[in-house]
């Protein structure tokens, strides 16, 4: 009976200390918030194709308003350039036939139409300073 009594304490021994506290997991579990993209709706609507652009070409200039005549290339090229830097749509004519074939001519206005620059010759003629421009036709 004494033996009886001993299992039973020892089994009973072993029942309380395995029900005891257990030990914490030392492993952690993270949890991670999963954050979806935000989808943006896209119109709907297709984009409207742009017109191409209409080019227009400028009819080639015939007539042209003279400001200077040079015989040196490099003095003519460097008065066309000013020209064109005050804002002239400055042109280096160089004729080899007809008269006064060794002038480099320097245009500051060109024109298509014959009357436009009949017009504007009869106007430059009368500005203080431009008293000596004349008008080159091209054949």
């Amino acid at each position: 009976m004494k033996t009886k009594i001993l299992l039973i304490t020892v089994v009973f021994a072993l029942g309380i200390f395995s029900c005891g506290k257990k030990k914490e997991d030392t492993t952690k579990t993270v949890k991670r918030e999963v954050v979806k993209p935000v989808i943006v709706a896209q119109d709907t609507v297709p984009p409207t194709p742009q017109p191409e652009p209409v080019v227009i070409e400028k009819p080639d200039n015939k007539y042209f308003l003279i400001s200077a005549s040079f015989t040196s290339e490099s003095n003519a090229v460097a008065y066309k350039d000013k020209l064109i830097n005050e804002g002239f749509d400055s042109e280096l004519i160089i004729r080899r036939s007809g008269a006064n074939p060794d002038f480099y001519k320097v245009s500051y206005k060109g024109f298509a139409d014959k009357e436009k620059a009949f017009d504007e010759l009869a106007y430059e003629k009368n500005q203080p300073g431009k008293e000596d421009v004349w008008l080159l036709i091209k054949r």
